[in-house]
């Protein structure tokens, strides 16, 4: 397993790494439209497209936060989560919340076990009232089995889940951040103890070269215009306060400092 510690003030924090996906990371020119693959290749300039997951745990005071769940033990190669977890001593079932940032398989999939029952047993579950709105709404004019099985499994929980809205706070210095567009309830988390702060932007961007192309838009955003906008604001913003910034898919541990360099962001990951 890999897992990255820090702390936030007297927040503990750590990145834990689910897995490598060769899914995120393949066919990238099917994955920006209208962005050709003579155009990815020179974006790429040699380096390798990240396929990293990384999740976000953290321990505010008694409170465990698990942010996302990945793909889960069930897909292979991924449950790097859960192995994470273990080696700080920390069972699924010490888990007081789970905060899902979207609905997208590879941050929900890990919910739930393979008997269909959730992995994270003893956890109060939130997200954003919209992405609710919105999978829940996908799912239920969907014929698909596995969209019918979610909103089945999801519907069964809904009164554990808790919905909140940007500015919320989910646990002890640790509140809900706007990040629509990716999806309509794409949110992320502001971590903040005295003067530390780490903000976890999740998918506002995938790829490395989406900081000098921020105009390149996912394939599975369902708002492009708005994730367009969001990572913008939002990379402006991680780089005007000089915040540590937490990415779900970038090389692992996903952590680093955004800047300005001659009106192109640059990533500065950390070491």
């Amino acid at each position: 397993m890999t897992v990255h510690q820090l702390k936030i003030g007297d927040i503990e924090c750590a990145a834990l790494q689910e897995g490598e996906s060769d899914l995120i990371a393949a066919n990238l020119a099917q994955r920006y439209p209208g962005v050709s693959k003579a155009q990815i290749d020179a974006a790429l300039a040699g380096r390798k497209p990240s396929g990293s997951l990384n999740l976000l745990y953290i321990k505010s005071g008694s409170t465990r936060v698990l942010a996302d769940v990945g793909f889960g033990e069930s897909t292979p190669g991924m449950g790097g989560a859960l192995r994470g977890l273990d080696s700080l001593g920390v069972a699924p079932a010490d888990i007081d919340i789970v905060y899902l940032t979207h609905f997208h398989g590879d941050h929900i999939a890990g919910f739930f076990n393979a008997a269909g029952e959730p992995v994270y047993s003893n956890a109060l579950y939130v997200t954003t009232q919209a992405e609710w709105d919105e999978w829940t709404g996908r799912w239920a004019a969907s014929t698909a089995a596995t969209d019918q099985q979610n909103l089945t499994r999801f519907t069964v929980l809904r009164d554990r889940f808790k919905l909140v809205n940007a500015g919320d706070e989910v646990a002890p210095g640790v509140s809900v951040v706007d990040l629509q567009g990716h999806t309509l309830g794409h949110s992320g988390l502001l971590v903040q103890s005295g003067s530390d702060r780490l903000l976890h932007v999740v998918d506002i961007l995938h790829q490395p070269f989406q900081f000098e192309n921020t105009g390149w838009h996912f394939s599975f955003d369902s708002n492009p215009e708005l994730a367009v906008a969001t990572r913008r604001k939002t990379l402006q913003r991680c780089a005007d306060e000089g915040i540590l910034t937490l990415f779900y898919h970038l090389p692992f541990p996903g952590l680093g400092k955004v800047t300005v360099d001659d009106g192109t962001f640059v990533w500065n990951p950390t070491a």
